[in-house]
């Protein structure tokens, strides 16, 4: 019946067209997402789903009757949107991730990529006979999930079979051994997190509650607190001037001379008696009141004025990049800034303070003034959530010109060392996120469509690694060899994430919360839903977002140099 079926197909759309090709296409990405929408115990396949329906319709169709021009740019492309778009999410927070409490966090993680490649490598060498050094590679790809690691060892084949060979023979192990090592690399990690709680003895709840007390003792919030001024040093003294102010992050909002309220200014004087409105971190505001006066009764906020104030968006080329102090808006247009929210955070708005596209700033001023700050500022949600695509395109140009640039030293391989299709979007995407702005050229992306490329890439890649690997994960599957590649896969997933798990909790001291994130980042896994079924903490969330990204970069690297290196 299947073969009458697939006739009755190619009498329709012929076979290696581009109408058969798209059709196959879409009814992958249509199936698979289906059935990875289906939850089991609060758990889905997901995106990797479309992956083992292609499987599926690679074995029943044949990836020859498929145009391999269409399949290629299907491959190449979803992978090239899938790291660019992870980039951009990334990129702002990519060097603050490195340093302080993300360092060690991101040692541990970089432990786990080098111990997996290096695991694939020695079963190649202990085992030849059932695992060459291609399939290793998508070995090491396939049992941490990382799609784009098979894309680098796939442009890495690219480099080492020469132009003329067909790529299809070359990765004739590789994909298989990615598929077969995939389902367990899913699993491997929810495995690894359960093994350390049962051992441990671990009560995630209570662990997610001390945290959350711990964080709430510790965050600097910003507040406000009205002062009267009784320090006589200060008297007749310009806010602007006052030293306090300029060494700590406490800014002055408004100020009441008499009985009237007033914006406050650089060149506002001040006199015994004022009541000053002071917003900052709580314990820098105390420090300021010891300096200048005692807290006085009287709530600035709610006295009758025509002060009133607002929150602005900064979208608006010429307000990008500067600083408050640059702005100079209370002296310009009378506007003072206190505060400035940025993914949620607040600031206090102090001189140096840099803004960013998306930035929302607090403002205080009277309503013409206000107005007039806000059309300086951009204030234009329209403009936020608008997709700028000449920004992409260019940054995808630039990246795919960087990831085909070899290095001009070859460091005695057999070909020259490329970032590829994978690395070189990636890496171009972090440097202009992080810029954000480069003339007219906005790198901001909003998370809508970062999202919908990220996953709109990701879909065409697995979709391709599917059909183009049919034939030979159900060939390898019939044979010992696919038991061995699923064994062999299987240590390369849990060795790493249960040795580096354990150190991390017996004797680097990490919670196990932020244990769990870290194993889920180092394996760049969307294993980390799991998480939610034990606590609603987003410990885990932040220990995975400190090392997601360099644990990306580094299994893209990685996996290009196991080829290059032991091909």
């Amino acid at each position: 019946m299947l073969a009458s079926l697939l006739d009755s197909l190619f009498m329709i759309f012929p076979a290696r067209t581009v109408a058969l090709t798209v059709l196959i296409v879409s009814l992958v990405a249509a199936s698979g997402l289906a059935i990875g929408s289906i939850k089991f115990k609060g758990l889905t396949l997901g995106i990797p789903g479309v992956m083992f329906t292609g499987l599926i319709f690679g074995r029943w169709i044949g990836k020859d009757n498929l145009d391999p021009n269409i399949m290629a740019f299907v491959r190449d492309f979803g992978l090239i949107l899938f790291v660019y778009a992870v980039g951009v999410q990334v990129g702002p927070g990519f060097l603050a991730s490195l340093r302080k409490r993300g360092l060690p966090l991101n040692l541990m993680a970089a432990t786990i990529v080098l111990l997996g490649a290096a695991i694939a490598v020695g079963f190649a060498y202990l085992f030849p006979s059932v695992l060459d050094i291609r399939a290793a590679a998508g070995l090491f790809a396939g049992a941490t999930t990382n799609a784009p690691a098979l894309g680098s060892a796939t442009e890495a084949l690219k480099s080492v079979v020469g132009p003329g060979a067909p790529l299809a023979d070359a990765t004739r192990q590789t994909l298989p051994a990615f598929a077969i090592a995939y389902p367990f690399g899913l699993v491997g990690v929810i495995v690894a997190m359960v093994l350390l709680r049962f051992v441990f003895r671990i009560d995630p709840q209570t662990e997610a509650d001390a945290l959350e007390a711990a964080e709430r003792a510790e965050k600097s919030v910003v507040a406000a607190m009205n002062i009267e001024l009784k320090n006589a040093n200060f008297n007749g003294m310009a806010l602007g001037r006052i030293p306090a102010l300029k060494r700590s992050h406490v800014v002055v909002s408004r100020v009441r001379q008499g009985d009237a309220v007033h914006v406050a200014r650089p060149h506002t004087k001040v006199a015994l008696g004022d009541v000053l409105l002071a917003v900052g971190p709580p314990t820098e505001l105390e420090d300021f009141r010891l300096l200048v006066g005692d807290e006085s009764k009287v709530d600035l906020r709610t006295v009758p004025s025509d002060i009133t104030t607002r929150k602005v968006l900064v979208t608006h080329a010429h307000a990008l990049g500067q600083t408050i102090d640059e702005l100079d808006l209370p002296a310009r247009l009378g506007v003072g800034v206190t505060r400035v929210s940025r993914a949620e955070v607040e600031f206090t708005a102090v001189g140096n303070f840099r803004l960013q596209f998306g930035d929302r700033v607090h403002m205080v001023g009277q309503s013409e003034d206000l107005d007039a700050a806000a059309r300086e500022m951009g204030d234009s949600v329209r403009a936020l959530n608008v997709p700028r695509l000449l920004p992409i395109f260019v940054g995808i140009a630039l990246g795919v010109t960087l990831g085909m640039l070899p290095s001009p030293w070859k460091f005695g391989l057999p070909a020259a060392v490329k970032l590829g299709l994978a690395a070189g979007p990636m890496i171009i995407a972090i440097i202009l996120a992080r810029i954000g702005r480069i003339g007219p050229m906005i790198w901001y992306m909003p998370h809508a469509t970062s999202s919908m490329l990220r996953e709109l890439g990701i879909v065409l890649f697995l979709i391709a690694v599917g059909l183009q690997a049919g034939d030979g994960f159900f060939d390898a599957l019939r044979t010992n060899l696919g038991l061995y590649w699923l064994g062999l896969g299987a240590a390369v997933t849990l060795v790493p994430l249960l040795l580096v798990g354990f150190a991390a909790k017996a004797f680097f001291k990490v919670g196990y919360l932020h244990t769990c994130g870290l194993l889920c980042g180092a394996m760049t896994s969307p294993s980390l839903a799991f998480t939610h079924t034990m606590t609603a903490s987003e410990a885990p969330a932040v220990a995975f977002a400190t090392v997601y990204p360099l644990t990306m970069i580094m299994r893209v690297l990685v996996a290009q140099l196991i080829i290059l290196i032991f091909q």
